[in-house]
């Protein structure tokens, strides 16, 4: 005769650990969003260092792997030059990734507008044109704002998500959890 057990797996976790990483989350977020051109340079200046190191890597497979070595050649330097650029020069680099966000926000608009234009028929049209219509808005306020609003979105982006990730953070260490007999 057997028994059969289960087992329910609970992460281990300290729930008022939890919570002050949450408080620590909320208040950097907050503190963040006061300098979003700072924490947006940090950002760009850290995303060079790993393509930096991408392209390092790529450049070892030259020598060390067989076939594709141009491949590895050419994408490695690609990634030398870029990552150093946004190491040199991280407020510049930061500039261009915010026209660039922008009109990827434009163009996302009008594809999404001329979806909801062939699909005006089907449920839910209304939404796919008001989705259509801020990603244009959106995009439309970083391209015209620019290069002005590259002192601030992408830092007040990251912020707004470190405060949103915080709140979540809190509110899920701080519920209640069930007991198991």
């Amino acid at each position: 005769m057997s028994t059969t057990s289960t087992t329910t797996i609970k992460p281990v976790a300290n729930h008022w650990l939890g919570a002050i990483l949450a408080m620590a989350e909320l208040i950097l977020g907050f503190l963040m969003l006061s300098f979003p051109l700072l924490l947006g340079a940090a950002a760009v200046w850290v995303c060079g260092v790993a393509l930096v190191i991408i392209g390092l890597v790529h450049l070892w497979h030259v020598f060390t792997m067989a076939g594709k070595r141009v491949w590895s050649l050419v994408s490695g330097i690609i990634y030398l030059i870029l990552g150093s650029a946004m190491v040199v020069l991280p407020v510049a680099s930061l500039m261009y990734i915010t026209l660039v966000l922008g009109l990827c926000l434009l163009i996302g608009g009008v594809m999404r507008l001329l979806v909801a234009i062939s699909m005006h028929k089907e449920s839910g049209a209304v939404w796919r044109y008001f989705n259509a219509f801020v990603s244009m808005i959106l995009g439309a306020m970083v391209v015209w704002g620019w290069p002005d609003s590259s002192l601030w979105l992408v830092g007040t982006i990251i912020a707004i998500e470190m405060i949103f990730s915080g709140w979540s953070l809190l509110f899920i260490s701080l519920a209640p959890t069930e007991k198991t007999a």
